[in-house]
């Protein structure tokens, strides 16, 4: 099923006109809808080093007698509050905090005079700067348990990719932002695309979420992320190593979570940015909030468009393109304090080109996505039911022209993956907590290469994990999966894992799980015949789920100024799918899928990071991973895995209000192909250094245009192009502009 651009615009007015018309009952009262008197305190709370306002801070307006009022900042860091009497010879104070933020407390001054001696904005009587924590461990998480914790707490490690991080690195896409990742590798797709290695487990071992939820469109086995645009990500978690005990299938090599905007209750936005740049680059997004009592809604359009495609290396500037239209939709009704309805919906429709010899190849790819949740909550239980669908059609056709041939019906691949899902969390106790679901899934494929033209599989799985604390300082926490399919059979994945706070700074976190991968539609039905270069390729119903075992040690030491944390892992594998020769020499070659490859992989990988100068004015980020493969069969290291890799990032402050980082990326040298006989290596893809460059400023236009920035940014300044890289490795050359508004709906 094709979306025709025409549809997905009017799909994208029409949400957009039904969400701001909605029907909305009562309406939460906030400090920023208090009636505006003599007697009101108006402030801002800004980040100190890009001059924005800071969402969701907590600011508490103190005496000697204790707390006054205590407010939260709405969408643009503004807050309205009481004025404070004291009694005579005491001194109200200021006390400001806000996740991924140093907390900050002065004293409150009469209003009309600014803090810090600076000009507050839009006639606010207080004006807040808070310097970026260089790790936040308070902001929440939901990956590591399925459930809301704090970074600090999660018992298996998370790495948080931000909503700042986001719009510091000028990416587009997914696939863009995780490259400047440790540990964060990409893989080049067939026909095209971009997909994620972690841990040395390949994209097709890796599982990508959006909301919690998977969606369809995995070719060949990879998922190409460079489809979604990064203008409707509020945050991504990546969790690495095996998480099938709570994630099932696909889980291997670990999980990437990728969260979009939740919309603000009592808050009416929009933002929109332009983005322009070499290798034919222009980007547009434009996004709507509108939130009033009960209800909240957002709203993402975008447009992206390059010459390249993603994923497909030594490309040529004869034709090759990525063109790609976007809605994404998300609404939240809040019935009361125990119950939560969220719906959400994203269209895609994508053109791709690229050329290989003589041939111009085409992917076009239309995608459709839904979910349905509420949240029920009683005192210390929360369930959560979850549905959710997707839907992918994808085109491959090839000419010799830059256009398809008139009439070339091509091959078409039809994905869906419907999931219905019922999760609990509850705490049974001061020390005990419980997180279990059973997830049911039903995957269906159309295609000429399968025997009838659909297939479908379906599993059902259940799974639990108890968090048991002995102590303030120590959790514990076994859990276990049982995956049963009447294609494949059934399957348990156990886990536990254990954390350890020694102190207020030092956390240590331990796991061993099992992973598991189930053969997929290609390897258990697929029939592909090549006639010119004269070979096939065929399915084995009878294949097992791949199997792993995963092993990991961590440390983490953070403080206000600077964090590193280490960790040790290792993957041993087992039954891996490959394909095998079943025909005798001399005839023409078939090949069958088969549970053939035992192997491991282990490493190392570090982080740190560290605020030089306490105030934001300069901040150094870095990571090094060390990656040692094996294939037990050739007794050498696996193919397309880097054995090192290492990123660093110097941010600073800089004259006239600029604000500049500079980012340098290696990538190590890496196996690409093997003798068939003797197992080895015979060529190497050579080590890829580079240097990126970002300089951005805030722009005072006007009060209404507070929140308007300019940014240029070269990537790659060296233009290093190595051969067999998967996807565009010259230089790119980009300029952006963006501009925020909101308001407090009244």
């Amino acid at each position: 099923m094709r979306i025709p651009r025409v549809v997905l615009s009017s799909v994208a007015a029409c949400l957009a006109v039904c969400l701001a018309t909605g029907d909305v009952q009562g309406q939460s009262r906030t400090a920023s809808a208090a009636p505006a008197s003599k007697e009101i305190l108006t402030g801002r709370v800004l980040d100190d080093a890009t001059g924005r306002g800071i969402a969701g801070a907590i600011v508490r307006l103190m005496t000697a007698d204790g707390v006054r009022e205590t407010v939260r900042t709405d969408a643009t860091g503004r807050w309205r509050a009481h004025a404070v009497a004291t009694r005579q010879g005491d001194s109200a104070r200021l006390q400001v905090r806000a996740i991924g933020y140093l907390a900050r407390e002065m004293p409150l001054r009469a209003p009309a005079d600014a803090i810090d001696g600076r000009a507050a904005p839009d006639g606010a009587d207080q004006v807040t700067r808070l310097t970026a924590a260089i790790l936040s461990l308070d902001q929440m998480v939901i990956t590591a348990a399925r459930r809301a914790q704090r970074l600090q707490d999660v018992v298996i490690a998370t790495e948080v990719v931000s909503r700042a991080d986001i719009e510091r690195t000028g990416a587009s896409d997914v696939a863009s932002l995780l490259t400047e990742h440790t540990g964060i590798e990409l893989q080049g797709g067939h026909p095209a695309g971009a997909g994620v290695m972690l841990q040395g487990f390949g994209t097709e071992r890796v599982l990508i979420l959006v909301d919690g939820q998977p969606v369809a469109g995995r070719i060949s086995g990879n998922l190409d992320i460079s489809r979604i645009p990064l203008s409707m990500v509020e945050r991504i978690e990546v969790v690495k190593g095996a998480q099938s005990t709570l994630y099932g299938s696909e889980a291997m090599g670990g999980v990437v979570n990728i969260i979009t905007r939740a919309p603000a209750s009592d808050v009416t936005g929009a933002s929109m940015s332009l983005t322009a740049g070499s290798q034919g680059r222009r980007d547009g997004t434009v996004s709507v909030g509108f939130g009033r009592g009960r209800f909240a809604s957002t709203v993402d359009v975008s447009r992206r468009h390059q010459q390249t495609a993603p994923g497909v290396g030594e490309q040529t500037s004869d034709g090759a393109l990525a063109t790609r239209f976007d809605v994404a939709g998300r609404a939240r009704w809040t019935a009361d304090s125990s119950r939560v309805f969220e719906a959400s919906v994203i269209a895609l429709d994508e053109r791709q080109r690229w050329r290989s010899g003589s041939f111009y190849n085409f992917g076009d790819n239309t995608q459709l996505s839904a979910r349905l949740a509420a949240t029920f909550t009683n005192g210390a239980h929360r369930f959560t039911p979850t549905l959710s669908s997707s839907h992918f059609d994808h085109l491959s056709r090839a000419s010799t022209a830059s256009l398809p041939i008139a009439g070339d019906e091509g091959q078409r691949q039809v994905q869906q993956v419907h999931q219905a899902e019922l999760l609990y969390n509850g705490r049974l106790g001061p020390r005990l907590a419980v997180d279990a679901g059973t997830q049911v899934r039903v995957d269906a494929i159309e295609t000429e290469r399968v025997p009838g033209g659909r297939r479908t599989l379906t599993s059902v799985e259940p799974f639990a994990q108890i968090d048991y604390s002995p102590t303030a300082a120590v959790n514990l926490v076994p859990g276990v999966r049982v995956a049963h399919s009447t294609e494949w059979g059934t399957h348990v994945t156990p886990r536990i894992a254990a954390r350890a706070q020694l102190g207020e700074r030092l956390t240590l976190r331990a796991s061993v799980g099992d992973g598991y991968r189930a053969p997929d539609f290609k390897e258990l039905y697929m029939f592909f015949q090549n006639t010119s270069a004269d070979y096939a390729v065929v399915g084995n119903p009878d294949l097992r789920p791949e199997t792993s075992r995963s092993v990991m040690l961590g440390a983490e030491l953070a403080t206000n100024s600077g964090y590193v944390r280490a960790q040790l892992f290792h993957n041993a594998f087992r039954d891996f799918i490959e394909t095998r020769a079943i025909t005798q020499p001399g005839e023409s070659p078939v090949y069958e899928y088969g549970n053939i490859d035992n192997g491991s992989t282990r490493g190392l990988e570090l982080e740190a990071g560290a605020n030089l100068l306490g105030t934001g004015a300069l901040r150094l980020e870095g990571g090094y991973s060390l990656l040692v493969t094996r294939d037990d069969a050739t007794g050498h290291e696996l193919l397309g895995r880097p054995s090192n890799s290492a990123r660093a990032t110097v941010s600073a402050a800089l004259p006239f209000a600029f604000r500049g980082a500079a980012t340098a990326l290696f990538t190590g040298r890496t196996p690409m192909q093997r003798d068939a006989s003797t197992g080895e290596i015979t060529a190497w893809r050579d080590s890829y250094p580079r240097f990126d460059l970002r300089l951005s400023r805030a722009l005072d236009v006007s009060p209404a245009l507070s929140d308007l920035e300019f940014v240029i940014g070269v990537d790659n300044v060296l233009d290093r192009q190595p051969a067999e890289w998967a996807g565009f490795t010259g230089r790119h050359v980009y300029t952006a502009l963006s501009w925020s508004f909101s308001r407090a709906s009244r």
